[in-house]
């Protein structure tokens, strides 16, 4: 068994949509490490108690430690991430040089989207390597670069995995360097903060080797399958979801194995129709609503004339 005086400070960040996502990514974590011991913080923005209770029984029953951080209040005032498929807290992640104690001074980052094939440890171990952010280069990074005036041999980096020297983090008060690139572009926020990190840290960004975020996502480009054997970290990229109904994608298989073994097994895929026809439906309710505070301003309008002197 790993020596527990050293456990992996794992972080993941999710609200009410992907808080089972977050659960099936922790379970194949859990068991493809076997043994290892974990501290987790997992930032909710508002996470279903379900899909919380569920994940912090699966993880102490695994032998790991999970702490619950309630970040909703903070991200009020940020954007939406850009894209169906990213939200708000995507977010959240900035907030850690506050919240995180103080002690934990390095973390490992993964997204929702991704399943655990490999032990985390060797990761973990290049740390002290890292001296401020580790990161695999995107697979689609070379379009993105010029709309952030990249310079041509920089590297476009996925922030779906981070490996984070918390230290160096809040030293630089990286946060709110980000933070003011955002306000300050709006426009370029295609890829929520992924690409303001890209945009104000890549040249302090250390290259991993691609088997730690191995992005297999419909707008990744073609990849050999064998490539998924030599992967321990499979990121599920682009809006195009394993959870979708009938996901054909790299990977589909891998993906329904960790969620059948999961708590979340009986979690029914979601339907892209449905997806749209709710967007439609809010919206619909969005102008009704907009319509029905306008008729009610204008009916006391009248009211007020009729009754005035």
């Amino acid at each position: 068994m790993t020596d527990s005086r050293d456990p992996i400070h794992l972080l993941c960040a999710a609200d009410a949509r992907y808080g089972a996502y977050a659960g099936i990514m922790l379970s194949s974590v859990l068991r493809t490490n076997p043994g290892e011991c974990f501290e987790i913080h997992l930032l909710s923005d508002r996470m279903r108690r379900h899909d919380l209770r569920k994940l912090t029984a699966l993880v102490d029953k695994a032998g790991s430690h999970c702490t619950v951080y309630d970040v909703a209040p903070r991200l009020a005032d940020y954007p939406r991430g850009g894209g169906d498929h990213l939200t708000r807290t995507a977010y959240a992640r900035l907030l850690i040089g506050g919240l995180l104690p103080a002690g934990v001074r390095h973390i490992l980052y993964l997204d929702c989207d991704i399943i655990c094939t490999g032990a985390l440890r060797p990761l973990w171990q290049l740390r002290d390597a890292v001296p401020l952010l580790g990161a695999v280069a995107d697979r689609t990074g070379e379009r993105w670069k010029d709309r952030l005036r990249l310079p041509a041999d920089a590297v476009y980096f996925n922030s779906g995995v981070l490996l984070v020297n918390l230290a160096a983090w809040r030293n630089g008060d990286c946060a709110s360097q980000i933070a003011a690139w955002m306000i300050a572009n709006p426009d370029n926020l295609r890829l929520a903060d992924q690409d303001a990190i890209n945009a104000c840290l890549s040249t302090a960004i250390t290259p991993l080797p691609d088997c730690w975020n191995l992005q297999i996502g419909f707008d990744s480009g073609p990849l050999p399958a064998a490539r998924l054997n030599e992967a321990a970290l499979l990121h599920y990229t682009s809006a195009h979801k394993p959870w979708r109904f009938r996901f054909r994608g790299l990977g589909a298989e891998i993906f329904l194995r960790q969620k059948r073994q999961s708590p979340w097994r009986f979690k029914l895929p979601t339907f892209r129709f449905v997806y749209r026809l709710n967007k439609s439906l809010n919206k619909r309710r969005a102008r009704w609503r907009s319509l029905r505070a306008a008729q009610t301003m204008i009916s006391a309008n009248r009211r007020a004339k009729a009754s005035g002197p």
